[in-house]
Parts: C-alpha cells; sequence; structure tokens
C-alpha cells in the first residue's frame, strides 16, 4: 500500500482496521485514494471482498508529535464513517481544490449530512473516475 503514495505523502498512523494518511496537496491526495480504492477492488473481485472506505477533508490540523489532531481530523474521520464500501468522499474543501483539475473525475453531490459531534451538518461528495 506504502509504495502506491507519492514520496512527500506519509502514513500518520495505523487504526487497527484503517490508516490516517497526509498528504500535502489535495490533487495527489485524491489521485492516491482513488487508485488504492481501485486496487483494493480489484484485489476483491479475485480474493476475499475488502470493505474499503475512504474519507477526506482538508483543512489545518494540529500537529502533536508525529500525529496530527483537531477539528479537521475529527471531521475527516466522520467522513469515513459515512462512505460506504469502496467510496470516496469528499468534503467541501477538498472538492474546491480539486474540482475541474482531475481528468475523469465525477464528483456526485450527497447534500448536507449530519454527523455526530460535528456542530452543522456538511456538503459531502461521492468522488470517482468516469
Amino acid at each position: 500500500m506504502r509504495d502506491a503514495l507519492p514520496d512527500d505523502a506519509r502514513v500518520v498512523k495505523d487504526l487497527g482496521d484503517g490508516l490516517m494518511l497526509w498528504f500535502p496537496e489535495a490533487v495527489s491526495a485524491l489521485g492516491s485514494c482513488l487508485a488504492l480504492s481501485e486496487r483494493f477492488e480489484e484485489e476483491a473481485a479475485t480474493d476475499v471482498p475488502l470493505w474499503v472506505r475512504v474519507g477526506m477533508h482538508w483543512g489545518c490540523p494540529a500537529r502533536r508529535g508525529a500525529d496530527l489532531v483537531g477539528h479537521d481530523v475529527n471531521l475527516a474521520a466522520r467522513i469515513v464513517d459515512v462512505a460506504g464500501p469502496g467510496e470516496v468522499l469528499l468534503s467541501e474543501p477538498v472538492r474546491e481544490l480539486v474540482d475541474g483539475r482531475v481528468q475523469g473525475l465525477r464528483l456526485d453531490e450527497l447534500g448536507p449530512v449530519v454527523m455526530k459531534g460535528i456542530p452543522d451538518a456538511v456538503p459531502l461528495y461521492r468522488a470517482a473516475l468516469d
């Protein structure tokens, strides 16, 4: 999996059944997440199903040593919770940064979604390549 990440991306931490990844740039992050999702889907077609869900948010997390914490990290985690198997969901800040910059990208608006611990409904988008 790590070989699919750009050199400037990093695995922040292993969450047991998931990973927190950090990218310096939204287009690169989305491209990597879509590619990883596709690779997992290909593997699932030939073996055991892999229920991979991706949630993306762009913000300014606080650093605590090598870890990232704060509202933006919590929001990204909540977006992952909303995603279904094989879905890549984006927040509005990610959509603004990637829209029109990824060839073949389709963004389906899901509308504002209420999430646990987040005071306001968050507009979400499902990303896929045509």
